[in-house]
């Protein structure tokens, strides 16, 4: 089992977050990893709204919040007046990872594009775009009490913290991804090097049944990694642990949805898109968990993780598959 890691402690102070969007336009096609559909998204500077859809065939505009989250299986879909938008976790983590407060996302169908099934080429198209810093201070959703999602063996909890703290953890009876756990303090740095390049993945073994039931169609190993229990089909890893890295981030993408940057730390454990958007729910809905705050700054120390705490927990909880 691969050791649990703290990625790139940080040991400077990190200034005040500006309000930011995008400098410029910018547009990515490609196809659905689910319909295997042709689909092309327009990214554009917004200065107010947050994070909204644009879906274009019917002209409805579906602001990028837990309200509006639709099916959770494989993919993280938002549904507002008849017009539904799949697979947006991607370039939600992008946009909320690298600190975009307000942009709105153009989509000409149904899907997103997959792309090489990772948040690599977002970040590349938000950096050649550029950021504009907006009038006013940047407002945090800050934790002040904790607030869990237990299911069975399946848990996620955000706790009070300074800045946004991720830990994961994932267990996969499938040798060639096994046990693996990262923690990281999310900064926009640190998700360009240690996140956005992360595929999806599946098991060669659960392929056929996602067909079945018209999941993954356009999936290759062009845009996913794909492991059986002598390794990793595609030709090579981007990281060793790059399956876990993939569910942080997801999980980014998915705290997108609370329309507001976070200030907490956030443990999951075995968990996935239907458990992240609960735990966004559930925090939404306990006003006194939470405070809107201005950003402030964040003294960042290394060796933040609390020996014994995935160990013991993924024992508790036997951290199935997910």
């Amino acid at each position: 089992m691969p050791a649990h890691k703290v990625v790139n402690p940080i040991t400077s102070v990190s200034p005040v977050n500006p309000v930011r969007t995008l400098a410029e336009s910018f547009t990515l096609t490609g196809r659905g990893l689910h319909g295997n559909k042709p689909c092309s998204v327009t990214v554009t500077p917004a200065e107010q709204g947050g994070l909204r859809f644009l879906h274009v065939p019917t002209g409805v505009i579906i602001p990028a919040k837990a309200d509006y989250a639709g099916d959770l299986s494989l993919a993280t879909t938002l549904v507002k007046d008849g017009a539904r938008l799949q697979t947006v976790e991607h370039i939600l983590s992008a946009l909320y990872g690298l600190g975009v407060d307000h942009a709105l996302i153009r989509a000409d169908g149904g899907e997103l594009p997959i792309l090489d099934g990772s948040a690599a080429p977002w970040t590349k198209a938000i950096s050649q775009a550029g950021l504009k810093d907006l009038p006013g201070a940047r407002r945090c959703m800050r934790v002040l009490r904790q607030v869990e999602v237990q299911n069975e063996n399946r848990y996620v909890c955000v706790s009070p913290h300074r800045g946004l703290r991720l830990s994961c953890a994932i267990d996969f009876p499938c040798s060639a991804i096994g046990r693996q756990s990262l923690e990281l303090i999310v900064t926009p740095g640190n998700y360009r090097r240690e996140l956005a390049e992360a595929r999806t993945f599946c098991l060669k073994s659960e392929i056929d049944a996602m067909q079945s039931r018209g999941m993954a169609l356009g999936g290759s190993l062009d845009n996913a990694v794909v492991y059986d229990d002598d390794g990793c089909l595609n030709e090579r890893l981007r990281f060793e642990d790059e399956a876990v890295r993939h569910k942080m981030l997801d999980l980014v993408g998915d705290l997108a949805l609370l329309g507001a940057p976070l200030m907490g730390y956030v443990e999951a454990r075995a968990a996935g898109h239907a458990m992240h958007v609960a735990l966004v729910k559930k925090l939404l809905s306990e006003p006194d968990a939470w405070t809107i705050a201005e950003a402030e700054p964040i003294p960042v120390r290394g060796g933040m993780f609390r020996p014994g705490f995935a160990h013991a927990h993924a024992h508790a909880h036997g951290l199935a598959a997910v």
